[in-house]
């Protein structure tokens, strides 16, 4: 890859060509500041084309593209030109099999297309369809809520697992790792038991019903589960599935045994600082039974980073376990089992409901490292259409997506001249397996257009050739 530096746009591109993150990249151009602006979902495509009120900081570097809207005169590229652009992209690609699929992200109309209606293996680009599924049936400022609740004897406690799996198991962050606190959580149990007059040693039971089925899935291989590419998922657990504070979102090292171990652990250990004073102790008294299921005095709560943090950190650092417990989630939150059987069976559910088409669709997991995955890139096309157009909380979909020279798995793409068009306007899933390299996602027109995209490759040789293909084909697209 060269490394050529980008060039920042020019000044009347800047003042001419619209990016529609009225909706989404205001967030992103505001993180620096501290102050995130997520708007709900647009409630019509018009008001994607208008100036927005307030106005983001000039990027401190050329990776960063200001804020932009559509243009709603824009023309519609001719699919001739999309499939010359795409052709000189991609004509000295030998590294694999490439299936592809560009449609206009307003009308849907599909401009080019290779192969698309074949199922092939997504990799982490799977990751949309549960990202979409989440944001379907959950609000996006929901927060997933980690409750300590006084037992039916009045003498314990029982931990109830709501599905954040990225608690801190000391002082709360202000990232969305982390946010929520073991500790802040045991220091309000003990002042509840406090003041109910409760001393001595307190049972706590672990109360992780709210996942159901194997926290391994069988579509994983050993090695990958063995290498942390993934691990057992539950209901509850530190650091995002890790035993330690990750040193990088990425980080596969440091897995648990049993993540929701850890986290009574960590929590018993809080407990017993926070109660020493108190004449409390506390000791592990294993599972919760249905008893301790309906326990509703509670005692204390913690809440995790939004719905759509959680959701943005998961698709940016493409985070397999994230994905799965996101999925699990989306599926108690329509009324489920939280599974991972029942997790998929929603993802098609879902998109038949939406006019999605599912042909050719095999899953086999949440987050696309199976390599029982099978899913067409017109399917992976028509699931960011669909977000973009919709007037609800799915259309936050692409504003949790990486930007190409900015940040999450896109940050050190695009780097080579005849990519480096695309750095500040592609918005992205990368996806990644031994045989795989993928990319989807939109990006706009010199004209202000916004046009959608699927790019996959499959029987991979080369990566570095592939991952070089699929950046200077969004960035062809960029310059239509």
């Amino acid at each position: 890859m060269s490394s050529t530096a980008p060039q920042a746009p020019s000044r009347d591109r800047r003042r001419t060509r619209r990016w529609w993150s009225a909706a989404g990249i205001l967030g992103i151009a505001c993180l620096g500041s501290g102050a995130v602006i997520v708007p709900q979902a647009a409630e019509h495509w018009e008001d994607l084309t208008e100036t927005p009120q307030i106005a983001a900081a000039e990027p401190a570097s050329p990776s960063a593209a200001p804020v932009r809207t559509l243009d709603p005169d824009a023309a519609q590229p001719g699919s001739e030109a999309v499939a010359s652009a795409l052709r000189t992209a991609q004509r000295d690609f030998r590294g694999g099999s490439l299936t592809a699929q560009v449609a206009d992200a307003r009308t849907g109309d599909v401009l080019y297309s290779d192969d698309a209606a074949k199922p092939v293996m997504p990799a982490s680009n799977l990751k949309l369809l549960t990202a979409y599924t989440l944001l379907s049936h959950q609000d996006p400022s929901a927060r997933y809520e980690t409750g300590s609740y006084l037992g039916a004897d009045g003498r314990s406690v029982v931990l109830r697992a709501g599905g954040d799996t990225m608690l801190s198991p000391d002082e709360a962050r202000q990232g969305v790792d982390g946010r929520a606190s073991l500790r802040d959580l045991a220091r309000q149990t003990v002042d509840s038991l406090h003041h109910r007059g409760v001393t001595g040693s307190i049972p706590v039971r672990l109360d992780a019903s709210r996942f159901t089925g194997p926290a391994v899935s069988p579509a994983w291989s050993a090695e990958d589960v063995a290498s942390g590419y993934v691990t057992g998922v539950h209901p509850i657990a530190l650091w995002d599935h890790h035993t330690q504070e990750p040193a990088d979102p990425e980080e596969t090292s440091h897995r648990p045994d049993d993540a929701a171990q850890d986290a009574v652990a960590a929590y018993l250990r809080e407990l017993d600082a926070a109660g020493s004073a108190h004449g409390l102790s506390f000791t592990d008294s294993g599972a919760a039974d249905a008893q301790d299921r309906e326990a509703s005095q509670r005692l204390g709560a913690v809440e995790s980073a939004t719905v759509l943090e959680q959701t943005r950190y998961m698709l940016e650092e493409s985070d397999n376990v994230l994905a799965e417990v996101l999925g699990r989630n989306a599926a108690v939150a329509a009324g489920k089992e939280g599974s991972q059987e029942a997790a998929i069976a929603l993802v098609r559910e879902t998109l038949t409901r939406d006019g999605i088409g599912v042909e050719g669709l095999e899953q086999a997991d949440l987050c696309g490292l199976s390599d029982r995955n099978r899913v067409t890139p017109a399917t992976l096309v028509q699931t960011v259409q669909h977000a973009v157009t919709a007037d609800d909380a799915r259309a936050q979909l692409v504003s949790a997506l990486p930007t190409a020279g900015l940040d999450g798995t896109l940050a050190a793409r695009f780097e080579a001249a005849d990519e480096a068009a695309g750095r500040g306007y592609v918005r992205a899933k990368t996806g990644t397996l031994l045989k795989v390299s993928s990319l989807s996602g939109v990006t706009t027109t010199e004209d202000g257009r916004l046009l959608v995209y699927s790019f996959v490759v499959n029987d991979l040789t080369d990566l570095t050739a592939a991952k070089d293909m699929l950046d200077r084909s969004a960035a062809a697209l960029t310059r239509l």
